[in-house]
């Protein structure tokens, strides 16, 4: 049985990754999609092991020291996030796909265990409409908006080191490039990165 694939989602806050991965994997019930573990308290409405895995400080350190974890972060907060490797390994040796959505630091530590994986930047179209998709949620305060804009702004510089770049612009023309890199359509060779460097929020921040 050939070894499976696994994919890498990475996007700043207000990219559309949520909307776009929700569309893949409603097509594709047989996709892993990776639930992170994490030493927070759950919140109103978060169901254990399917939102995340909720653990001890001394569970997570415990992954750590075993390398068990394909990325981890720990935050200002305290708080530990990072994904189980054993669910992912498994599913790849089954032949399956594996997909995760993590931050460029997330997604670096992933490669590092798994050469082989696929890593895909989904960007904006732009910094403004970045911001014009953030204001339009109407739940984020002025100060969040901009921290998240510095925060997009770095994670963007991040794309250069990824395999491809796919441009939201319009969710069914994105999902329809995700499927083609999935399906290792000769046609993908359009979202690689090399060949998207020159696109409008690459020069904005590169």
């Amino acid at each position: 049985m050939n070894r499976g694939k696994l994919i890498v989602v990475s996007g700043p806050s207000g990219a559309g990754k949520s909307t776009v991965l929700h569309r893949i994997l409603d097509k594709h019930r047989d996709f892993r999609f990776s639930v992170s573990a994490t030493t927070r308290s759950p919140r109103p409405g978060e169901t254990p092991g399917k939102d995340y895995h909720f653990i001890t400080v001394e569970k997570f350190q415990k992954l750590i020291q075993q390398n068990a974890l394909l990325e981890y972060n720990h935050y200002a907060s305290g708080d530990y996030y990072g994904t189980p490797a054993a669910p992912m390994l498994e599913t790849m040796e089954r032949g399956g796909t594996a997909i995760l959505d993590v931050d460029p630091n997330g997604a670096f530590q992933v490669r590092r265990h798994c050469p082989e994986a696929i890593l895909i930047f989904l960007a904006p179209p732009s910094l403004k409409e970045l911001r014009t998709r953030l204001e339009h949620r109407g739940d984020t305060s002025p100060e969040k908006i901009e921290a998240r804009l510095r925060q997009a702004h770095w994670e963007l510089q991040q794309a250069k080191e990824y395999t491809y770049l796919v441009v939201n612009d319009q969710v069914d023309a994105c999902v329809e490039r995700l499927e083609r890199i999935l399906a290792e359509d000769p046609r993908a060779e359009e979202s690689l990165f090399i060949n998207n460097q020159h696109l409008e929020i690459m020069k904005e921040v590169l």
